[in-house]
């Protein structure tokens, strides 16, 4: 039984405690964990919660951290297309939204929940109120992931639902809470989009405070480098549009490749792409080479496999080379101060896009220094020493045998 002559006290010390934990270094889901436990103390039996806001992000539009009892923490994300699916089409939320409320009580003991599965389910695992709130989202007439705003769910199995007392108490949560999350969000979405665009190892950096140009520190690394075949007469081919959806297809088979073994993506040179794969991020040299062959490789599998659609389509064949090399870079920021770019520079990384040229001469869709193939107990077949443009030392550079 809630005291209800305490809430009030209760709510100030709650206050209190978002605002302390607001500059502590804490995620969404830590909040909404130890939020509940504190209410939950407090007699609300909370038995799900759930926090749904817009996200930047290049493929998702709405981010979503449940919980729920028995269960604890989850996340979820939805596409660009959240508005049209039944995800929001069949939710609760979507009424309310649309008639401008910031808040709305649903008793499952009443018709009105039946129209929305979600809540018929939640009625089968005992929960006897759904209340739902909403903060931001001033223009109810476009679609909730194109604008600012929080949402925020409460599931009670309290015999009855939630106490008017303790709707009140929730009510004055509704907009402290909402611009804590906010600005917790604002960090995660800082986190992704360094992420997207400069990767997870080089991203964690910059938030990690390397954002001073000359902020460069020696690296051992694997280089990987690799660049599209025959792009001149491909875009001479295809329209502007089309050829953006080339070069898309063909970063998908490769870069894909070399994100999906743990790589790091520094750059997209026009048709060309520059990534490493930081020796300390693995467990051994070796590793780190495994790991940047078989990115190789990959990308080579699925390639054959998109070219294979490509000529039922009647499109010419996407081809490509790739070079391996080992050794020191300098990693960080260069550039102007208003314009900084987190890369490596050196002469491994000169060396490794000179290897990827011989690709062509040499007729080996992937090529590797001496340096690399040293460390991986395979066969290779050498093609002897080789001049590389702009390099004053020749250079072994060798091909993993086709039966490896």
């Amino acid at each position: 039984m809630v005291d209800n002559s305490l809430l009030a006290d209760d709510y100030e010390q709650l206050i209190n405690w978002l605002h302390e934990r607001a500059l502590s270094p804490w995620k969404i889901d830590q909040l909404q964990l130890e939020l509940l436990q504190r209410l939950n103390k407090l007699g609300f039996q909370i038995y799900r919660m759930h926090i749904g806001m817009p996200m930047l992000h290049p493929l998702y539009s709405i981010g979503a951290y449940y919980w729920k009892q028995g269960e604890g923490s989850s996340t979820s994300s939805y596409g660009r297309s959240a508005w049209h699916q039944d995800a929001w089409l069949k939710s609760p939320i979507k009424p309310m939204y649309e008639a401008g409320e910031s808040e709305h009580r649903y008793y499952l003991v009443t018709p009105e929940f039946e129209d929305f599965p979600m809540l018929v389910e939640l009625e089968t695992e005992g929960v006897t109120e759904y209340f739902v709130q909403i903060a931001g989202f001033t223009d109810r007439t476009i679609p909730i992931d194109r604008q600012e705003g929080v949402a925020l769910t409460w599931s009670t199995i309290a015999p009855g639902g939630f106490l008017e007392e303790q709707i009140r108490f929730l009510s004055k949560l509704r907009l402290p809470l909402s611009a804590l999350i906010k600005s917790l969000a604002q960090s995660k979405f800082t986190g992704d989009i360094l992420d997207t665009y400069l990767g997870g190892y080089s991203g964690s950096r910059v938030l990690s405070g390397k954002i001073k140009r000359g902020d460069v520190e020696p690296i051992e690394a694997v280089i990987l480098f690799c660049d599209l075949r025959g792009s001149s007469l491909l875009a001479n081919t295809y329209s502007p549009s089309e050829f953006l959806e080339l070069l898309n297809q063909y970063y998908e088979v490769t870069a894909g490749a070399v994100v999906d073994q743990d790589g790091e993506l520094l750059r997209f040179i026009g048709d060309a792409s520059l990534a490493i794969f930081p020796i300390e991020k693995f467990e051994s040299e070796a590793d780190a080479c495994q790991r940047a062959l078989m990115a190789s490789e990959q990308a080579l599998f699925r390639c054959e496999q998109l070219n294979r659609q490509r000529d039922i389509a009647g499109e010419p064949s996407i081809r490509f080379g790739i070079g391996l090399h080992k050794g020191e870079v300098l990693y960080g920021n260069i550039g102007i101060p208003s314009r900084l770019e987190f890369t490596v520079i050196g002469e491994a990384a000169n060396e490794a896009a000179r290897i990827e040229e011989l690709c062509k001469t040499i007729g080996k869709p992937v090529l590797a220094s001496k340096t690399f193939s040293e460390c991986l107990d395979i066969d290779w077949v050498s093609h002897g020493q080789c001049s590389l443009k702009n390099i004053a030392s020749k250079m072994e550079v060798f091909s993993p045998n086709k039966k490896h």
